[in-house]
């Protein structure tokens, strides 16, 4: 069917770009091609990212993942998806499957996907350079491949091209001259621990590695044991990151350029926007650069880069403190809230103060359910469906707190608008607990700690405390209230009721002491089991929530015996509320549902304020269940005549 966003050329338009926050250079670099589209075309950038990897548990890899299901690609008016860097081929052509269904335009950036369009790196140009310049200018002879997974394509194609190399020059290269790190600097630690062990002295002229953050990480590791690159061995990446810049010795790399690799994404989404279906198949050349650790002097003025390090070593120093002081304060003002309500106000109260690092545009959403029942566990929620359900906890918006936002599976964005000749980049990290997500973040127009790449720790602790008063919440419960029926038990009693009458001496109004006490429990429990015995109290628990305001202090007293407090009654009031047990008691019995009947005896005192140097609590429960007791022994007695 056609798409009819596309018959106004000039109207405000969404990409949506599906990526992962590991590959946070290739990220910015193609965010900065788009921004030159983003201008002409008049788009926002949406930018769902995952810190996915394949080093991860399968549960929390699920959980990072299920960020693209916030996606629909239908609200959208292109789609690009980073498919060979997400962690999930399957998914990623899941994403543009779906885009293509709905008539969206969508481009994968790595994999070839029937009937997608794609742009791809031609990762063999830049890795050709950089083998053949290590060969020609350094005068390599046993050179020693680190890569990714044995089967990952990038993997596979960077290790065929140093195979070929070697072979032309009639070097020998053998499955001894291969590891794996994973791509990770924790796998490459390991591996280089080994491999030193493994080479006793006889170290490789050269460490290829297929990625910068395997060469950094054995670069670091090799200096532990005084094996200094590119002194001792040379050592090469691949990727161009930021950090292999920063790094002594700066990093000899591939630069896969990305930037121009969105350009040509844009280019094709908006192709097809304006009639073109052809399905494009394009390729960007990658490039050698050339940097100090393989000995060479390198492509730039590292010496001017490194002083300008140096100087904004104390500002950042001073930033990550501040930073880390103001997690250390939500976590601490987050491990004593009373409820969920209370999350919100304190929340929203950090924010609007504390958001240097944030920026003007910062969303919490979570699920509706997560804190609804907070007893319930995570598994059970999602079985239920819930996880598309959402609410603002948090909207900053130009720095501002702002309340009743609009946010639902479509309208991810609280309050978004299309404003045009204005284009802004919005990015999606989800809230998960392993594979169970409770909720997402958004970030507006590259803040703090996007431009810092700081995501992912930041990310780790803001959802470790909201998850931790999730918990605290939990435990609460469990300490202040009945398992069986969910009433406040003797330690909520003292933690809620108490206070509770203290404040109506301080008011100076009266309070419901009621006690209601369960007929012929015994009865029921030996004739019919305690089964049954079981769905009385819970019967008689429900009469009970039914008719007391959301105010008042429900507890089990003991097994059969319960403890109602409620302010701002008085005996009018309270007569009102003994009746309506009672007939919703009766009510039940009149379904005949049970093979019994269920009733209650209840006795009430209504406190008097102005007792309250002769008057505790204590007394008035005393007092409620001696009229309760007086109330049961008298209708036991008229029961027994009836039986006689």
């Amino acid at each position: 069917m056609a798409n009819k966003r596309y018959n106004n050329k000039r109207m405000k338009k969404k990409i949506a770009v599906c990526a992962n926050g590991w590959n946070y250079d290739m990220l910015l670099s193609a965010l900065n091609g788009m921004k030159e589209h983003a201008l002409k075309e008049d788009f926002d950038t949406f930018v769902f990212l995952s810190f996915a990897s394949y080093s991860e548990h399968v549960d929390l890899m699920r959980g990072e993942l299920n960020i693209y299901e916030l996606l629909d690609p239908a609200d959208y008016d292109g789609v690009i998806v980073f498919s060979t860097s997400i962690n999930s081929e399957e998914l990623a052509v899941e994403i543009c499957q779906k885009a293509k269904t709905v008539n969206v335009p969508v481009v994968s950036i790595g994999l070839d996907i029937d009937g997608i369009h794609s742009v791809k790196v031609n990762n063999e140009t830049g890795m050709r350079e950089l083998v053949d310049h290590l060969f020609d200018k350094h005068d390599i002879k046993r050179p020693f491949f680190i890569g990714g997974f044995p089967d990952h394509v990038d993997s596979i194609a960077r290790l065929n091209v140093l195979k070929e190399a070697c072979k032309e020059r009639g070097i020998e290269f053998t499955d001894d001259n291969v590891a794996y790190g994973r791509w990770n600097n924790t796998d490459t630690d390991t591996l280089i621990e080994e491999l030193v062990e493994v080479w006793n002295g006889n170290y490789p002229d050269a460490l290829v590695c297929a990625n910068d953050i395997m060469a950094l990480a054995a670069c670091s590791k090799l200096q532990e044991y005084g094996i200094l690159a590119p002194q001792d061995i040379i050592v090469t990446g691949f990727d161009n990151l930021s950090e292999g810049k920063e790094f002594y010795p700066a990093l000899s790399s591939v630069e896969q350029n990305y930037k121009e690799i969105a350009k040509k994404a844009c280019e094709i989404i908006f192709d097809e926007i304006n009639g073109d279906k052809t399905v494009k198949r394009e390729m960007v050349e990658s490039y050698f650069y050339c940097g100090e650790s393989c000995g060479c002097k390198g492509e730039e003025d590292y010496s001017a880069s490194r002083l300008l390090y140096c100087r904004h070593a104390y500002k950042r120093d001073t930033d990550a403190r501040l930073l880390e002081q103001n997690e250390r304060n939500i976590r601490k003002e987050l491990t004593d809230m009373e409820n969920y309500s209370e999350l919100k106000a304190t929340l929203r109260e950090h924010y609007k103060n504390n958001h240097q690092f944030e920026g003007e545009g910062f969303y919490i959403c979570v699920n509706k359910g997560f804190f609804n029942d907070v007893m319930i566990n995570e598994s059970e929620l999602w079985a239920k469906g819930e996880n598309r359900e959402f609410e603002e906890l948090v909207s900053l918006k130009n720095g501002e707190i702002v309340t009743g936002l609009n946010v639902d599976e479509h309208m991810i964005v609280p309050g978004y608008t299309k404003n045009s000749g204005e284009t802004h980049v919005y990015f999606f990290m989800p809230m998960h607990s392993l594979q169970y997500n409770y909720g997402y973040v958004v970030l507006t127009d590259f803040p703090y700690i996007v431009n810092n790449n700081i995501l992912y720790p930041y990310m780790e602790k803001l959802q470790q405390s909201i998850k931790l008063m999730r918990t605290n919440l939990r435990l609460k419960i469990l300490y202040e209230r009945d398992q069986m029926t969910g009433l406040y038990n003797r330690f909520g009693y003292e933690q809620k009721a108490l206070p509770l009458y203290e404040e109506s001496l301080e008011k100076k109004s009266s309070m419901l002491v009621m006690f209601v006490d369960i007929n012929y429990m015994k009865h029921i429990n030996d004739k019919f089991g305690h089964l049954h015995g079981d769905n009385a109290i819970k019967t008689v628990v429900s009469a009970i929530n039914e008719n007391v305001s959301n105010d008042s202090i429900a507890v089990r007293f003991g097994g059969d015996e319960f403890l109602v407090i409620s302010p701002d009654c008085d005996d009018e009031k309270a007569s009102k509320i003994r009746d309506s047990i009672r007939d919703r008691l009766d009510s039940i019995n009149n379904e005949k549902i049970n093979p019994y009947d269920i009733s209650v005896s209840i006795g009430y005192v209504v406190t008097d304020p102005m007792k309250r140097q002769k008057a505790g609590l204590q007394d008035y429960i005393k007092e409620a269940d001696k009229i309760m007791y007086e109330i049961k022994k008298e209708m036991h007695m008229r029961m027994d005549r009836r039986k006689r």
